[in-house]
């Protein structure tokens, strides 16, 4: 796993709403980084995974840990639609985001069947990945 802990292990409260612990499931090391660093300038606990197998044994390891997961789809090794019924199988209580630059209709339809909270398209602009985060909402 491609990671840290940024030392904080108590969430804080930000502009009245409380900090998340959040996961970034990406294989592009480059948007994981930009997203854990959105989200820790933002007051939120961030780590990153660099794909679902490392983001899964990250979860399984403390299965209340995490808020918020954030997954691409296309990933080698764990894709994300594995990882969401993974995460579903095992009972995970937090929010489930899938950031993806293309999904096919088959994948969006599996992802609503899971019941992810967001699916986003890449590129999205970061107030809507933000709000997305902190509000549980419907997907498209």
């Amino acid at each position: 796993m491609t990671g840290h802990r940024t030392g904080r292990s108590q969430p804080s409260h930000i502009e009245g709403r409380k900090a998340l612990r959040v996961l970034c499931v990406d294989d592009d090391e480059p948007i994981a980084l930009l997203l854990q660093r959105v989200l820790e300038n933002a007051g939120h606990h961030a780590e990153r995974a660099g794909n679902g197998r490392a983001a899964l044994e990250r979860i399984v390891a403390d299965l209340e840990f995490f808020d918020v997961i954030v997954t691409d789809h296309d990933m080698p090794g764990l894709r994300g639609l594995q990882l969401v019924e993974k995460l579903r199988e095992i009972k995970f209580p937090g929010r489930i985001i899938v950031h993806s630059s293309a999904l096919r209709k088959e994948d969006l339809d599996a992802y609503r069947a899971f019941a992810v909270d967001h699916i986003l398209t890449k590129p999205t602009q970061l107030a809507e990945f933000l709000e997305a985060v902190f509000e549980k909402g419907a997907t498209p």
